[in-house]
């Protein structure tokens, strides 16, 4: 059933999202985190957002460590590199 008085075509949302941080001030095309009004925190790259809460982004960062920390030294230290972390 359709709403009358064009009722769901006036109704925005309100942008509740909070902008931490951004590579390039003012593209809004550049990769970007926020967090949201229920504290999960969202990264954005290339138009593509993954939200989590901050929970999950340690429990995924324990695992791409996890993983790495299994490899072959040379294996480790190459991506580390690609991630451009400190070894």
């Amino acid at each position: 059933m359709k709403p009358e008085n064009n009722e769901s075509e006036n109704c925005a949302g309100a942008n509740t999202d909070v902008e931490i941080w951004r590579k390039v001030r003012g593209d809004y095309y550049s990769p970007s985190i926020h967090v949201n009004e229920f504290g999960s925190i969202g990264i954005n790259v290339g138009g593509r957002v993954l939200v989590l809460s901050v929970e999950q982004w340690h429990e995924a960062g324990d695992k791409i460590f996890a993983v790495n920390s299994k490899l072959p030294n040379w294996k480790r230290k190459l991506a580390y590199r690609l991630l451009r972390w400190q070894t």
